[in-house]
């Protein structure tokens, strides 16, 4: 998914890390099950909803002993499931092709 300035910002990684934020609740968990660094997790996102200009995660730091947690808003759930539906039609599209 691309936005107006043909910026890419939603697929199949962005969609999986946000599932798994709703969840672990926690950004930092579901990089780690996704064996990716909790960086390169909070890039992805932070780069999303600026393309996107919305929110995607409300994150909640936590302190020097942790405690903090992550939630995945309305739109960013709205768009993994809008983004799992367009592409189980593609999928059928092309299990169709002769």
């Amino acid at each position: 998914m691309v936005n107006e300035k043909e910026e890419a910002v939603f697929g199949d990684g962005l969609a999986e890390l946000l599932e798994e934020i709703d969840k672990f609740h926690s950004i930092s968990e579901a990089a780690q099950h996704l064996t990716m660094s909790y960086r390169y997790a909070l890039h992805r996102i932070t780069l999303a909803e600026t393309r996107l200009g919305q929110l995607l995660v409300i994150r909640v730091r936590g302190g020097a002993k942790g405690g903090g947690s992550s939630e995945v808003t309305d739109l960013g759930k709205d768009l993994v499931l809008r983004y799992r539906k367009a592409k189980a039609l593609l999928d059928g599209v092309l299990r169709d092709l002769p």
